[in-house]
């Protein structure tokens, strides 16, 4: 069984441009090239797709009339009609099987897959925590599909620990949160065209740091009420 060869056009700056036979991995708004091998000469050719039971013809091509182009793939693809090539901008509708036919044979189905690039992630959490409590910062992708989350902090990548743990990779929980626990906290998410991140700066309160500014401020409001009490007593005694 003869096979397709197909390849990611430049620029896509999300996908390889490798070519590859049998299947290949894209991604949404990026530009494919089918081609084919050597096949007898045909005087009506096919371009069809293939998802799951449901087949159907994208462009039927016969040298005595224009190439045919279905509704869904009208203004997105390119057919040349003299080496047979397809170009098909990608949606995410794509992600199935296609076959080049002619009239006496056929390629094997070659498989494209169609992934989305990702978003940038956002990280949702208190930026602030007591000395001692727990926190939870939560990686949040708006476009695409991460397969893998992993964590950094400073630069550094964050392996789980009793202190330091992880809910299906895209939260990260801190148990009882020490000084040490403050600075950069970096997300990084990727899947099989894209890798993004963003970063978050935690900042841990030492207790003592909390406490001492409501001390401070009782013992001034005390200070205020008692001298507002001697005042009052001195005018009391004064108009006496």
């Amino acid at each position: 069984m003869k096979l397709n060869l197909a390849r990611t056009l430049s620029p896509c700056y999300s996908a390889d441009l490798r070519p590859a036979s049998e299947r290949l991995v894209s991604a949404v708004g990026c530009t494919v090239l089918l081609m084919i091998p050597p096949l007898k000469a045909s005087e009506v050719v096919f371009w069809e797709y293939k998802t799951g039971p449901q087949e159907g013809v994208i462009v039927n091509y016969a040298f005595d009339r224009p190439a045919n182009t279905s509704r869904p793939y009208k203004n997105r693809t390119r057919f040349n009609e003299t080496d047979f090539s397809l170009q098909i901008v990608l949606q995410r509708g794509d992600d199935r099987l296609y076959r080049f036919r002619s009239e006496s044979e056929a390629t094997g189905w070659f498989q494209l897959r169609v992934v989305e690039p990702l978003s940038e992630p956002e990280i949702v959490g208190n930026s602030s925590v007591k000395a001692g409590g727990n926190t939870k910062l939560v990686c949040n992708v708006l476009e695409g599909k991460a397969d893998l989350y992993w964590w950094k902090k400073n630069g550094e990548l964050l392996l789980g620990s009793d202190h330091i743990q992880f809910v299906d990779n895209s939260t990260l929980c801190i148990v009882k949160a020490s000084m040490n626990d403050s600075g950069y906290y970096a997300c990084v998410v990727r899947n099989e065209v894209s890798q993004n991140e963003t970063s978050f700066l935690l900042h841990v309160q030492n207790a003592a740091n909390v406490v001492l500014p409501v001390i401070l401020a009782c013992v001034v409001v005390g200070l205020l009420a008692g001298a507002a009490r001697e005042k009052g007593w001195g005018e009391r005694v004064c108009a006496g």
